[in-house]
């Protein structure tokens, strides 16, 4: 019999409204709440062995300790899928719902269902993550539509369980994720390519096989001339971090960055800093990691007068930057900007890598 644990907000699962927000993450045997109506659309094709409940601003504001306790109780269980939501519209518990799919799809290897509407802010994460153990699908605004959203989960859930071929998102209902397979067609790609233009001179729906990023077209900011009165900051996609790697970045498609002070440190000492990037081979980064973190360089004006004392900000900003998402990047880019601007710096050096 296929198991499926199913994962909702306080409220979804029966507990209580906002005076329950704050609630940690429990867990109550078989179905409860939403998790029932989940459990009628299985009918005897599935069993949902559980319901993982938490509170919506728990999550938020004990993040780490509560995703751990998610995998924690998942990993105890093991089913063959995990169903969380749906969230429809609503923001804190969207984005939940993806970073609990993610952490389970990536720390566990199984397969998650989510779904939500396709405005909500966990669509954006959903799409940075870009992992295929993560399907979400679209709902309408609201729990108006919860039977239509648990029936579509249910289906997609169980085919998953039974190891079902998923095929494009267009065919198969999910929101895409930009991820791109290859696929052996009947027909050459200069037959599909003609059909396309035909298509599109006639004035006909055409879509191509082969959708693009648009690009922000971004005015550069005005020159900064620095003088000793500028406060300079330092920018890094090299992956550089102290060893151990304590904010665990992985080589490639990172979606948060870190900052690491180097106030006391004239420079960096190899053995204690080291390089995560999937991007070049960090061998010569470890014994040297001044190629990406150029401290030593930088203290080196301080002491010819070109930067002011005390005007490098004391500490580096740093994201390995291989395979980024552009969207990840821009998300990225806009919260280190805001905290650039609450700590008064002037002007940045973006390393190159």
């Amino acid at each position: 019999m296929v198991t499926v644990v199913h994962i909702l907000n306080q409220f979804f699962a029966g507990i209580g409204g906002e005076d329950k927000v704050n609630l940690p993450v429990d867990v109550l045997e078989g179905a409860a709440g939403a998790a029932r109506g989940l459990a009628a659309e299985l009918r005897e094709r599935a069993t949902v062995v559980a319901t993982i409940y938490f509170g919506d601003n728990y999550f938020h504001e004990h993040k780490d300790d509560a995703k751990e306790a998610i995998v924690g109780e998942v990993d105890k269980i093991h089913p063959d899928v995990v169903v969380v939501g749906p969230a429809f519209n609503a923001g804190r518990y969207g984005v939940a719902a993806a970073e609990i799919c993610q952490t389970i799809a990536e720390r566990l290897g199984l397969p998650c269902v989510t779904g939500m509407e396709p405005e909500n802010p966990g669509v954006g994460f959903y799409r940075e993550y870009r992992n295929e153990k993560i399907y979400l699908l679209p709902t309408g605004e609201s729990a108006a539509v919860m039977g239509r959203a648990l029936s579509a989960m249910a289906a997609f859930a169980y085919r998953l369980a039974a190891g079902s071929v998923i095929g494009p998102a267009d065919r198969e209902g999910y929101l895409p994720r930009g991820i791109r397979r290859l696929e052996r067609g009947d027909r050459t790609g200069v037959e599909r390519a003609i059909d396309m233009l035909l298509a599109k001179v006639a004035g006909r729906p055409s879509v191509t096989e082969l959708p693009m990023e648009v690009w922000d077209k971004v005015a550069p900011a005005a020159p900064l001339k620095v003088t000793a009165e500028a406060k300079l900051a330092l920018i890094s996609t090299s992956g550089v971090v102290p060893w151990g790697n304590p904010d665990r970045f992985k080589t490639y498609r990172n979606t948060h960055w870190q900052k690491y002070s180097f106030a006391e440190l004239k420079s960096l000492e190899p053995g204690k800093w080291e390089a995560v990037h999937g991007g070049y081979n960090v061998a010569e980064m470890n014994q040297n990691p001044h190629y990406g973190v150029p401290l030593d360089a930088l203290r080196a004006l301080e002491a010819e007068g070109k930067i002011g004392r005390g005007k490098l900000y004391p500490a580096y900003y740093m994201i390995p930057g291989n395979q980024g998402s552009p969207a990840v990047m821009r998300r990225v880019g806009q919260e280190i900007a805001a905290d650039l601007r609450k700590e008064g710096v002037d002007g940045v050096l973006l390393v190159a890598t």
